[in-house]
């Protein structure tokens, strides 16, 4: 029989493994697709301005400087939409970070059951780089969540991190008393929670990790 070593090494790996697999296969799905987009852009702008060109519709300068707008304008899209490498920013050290939140978790978790360790986020490079903190492979570099959407440091026994000493700044400075955007409670003092907001996050994160997860595994297992 397999000890208890073998067994939790075989399935240590295994994890392993799936996260390199999903690694990737991220890398080269967003090469292929990006060198194809990059060749058929390139064809038909190319093309485009020689024939603008020879019907003196437009000069190589007016080009030029409506290429500088046109530009910066397409970063500022590129950011809002999310898709590529996501990091914080700005980044600050989260040793040093001087907003930590004082709200009484203690008191809250048997109600709100972390429910705030559902919520996505991008680590940022210090996170990335110390190593303590796993993130997706799938959608780098958001901080990794399970099957059931929570935060895979969290302890799902008693709703405490496992990785309090290095968590990320998101999870220093959040706080859940007056947040517009992630309201976890409908009364705060009184202690109701938001059934809606944990629905929408639930919803969300279903999208984000559990479908991306499904895919993976299944990838691994074939």
């Amino acid at each position: 029989m397999q000890s208890e070593y073998q067994t939790n090494t075989q399935n240590n790996s295994h994890e392993f493994l799936k996260e390199i697999t999903r690694g990737i296969l991220y890398t080269h799905t967003r090469i292929n697709a990006n060198t194809t987009r990059n060749l058929e852009a390139s064809s038909f702008l190319y093309a485009l301005i020689e024939l603008l060109s020879e019907k003196d519709i437009l000069s190589i300068e007016e080009l030029d400087e409506r290429k500088k707008q046109v530009a910066h304008r397409l970063v500022n899209k590129f950011v809002e939409s999310k898709i590529g490498l996501l990091y914080q920013d700005p980044e600050c050290d989260k040793y040093t970070f001087e907003h930590e939140t004082d709200v009484d978790c203690e008191s809250r978790r048997h109600i709100c059951k972390a429910i705030c360790c559902k919520f996505p986020f991008a680590l940022s490079r210090q996170d990335v780089e110390e190593g303590a903190i796993r993130w997706e492979f799938g959608r780098p570099y958001l901080i990794a969540h399970g099957d059931d959407g929570y935060c895979v440091h969290l302890d799902r026994e008693n709703y405490r991190c496992t990785v309090w000493e290095q968590r990320p700044v998101p999870c220093r400075g959040f706080d859940c008393e007056n947040n517009e955007k992630w309201k976890v409670w409908e009364d705060f003092v009184k202690m109701v929670i938001n059934d809606e907001m944990i629905k929408q996050i639930d919803d969300s994160n279903e999208k984000v990790y559990i479908y991306q997860n499904s895919k993976d595994n299944k990838r691994v297992g074939e």
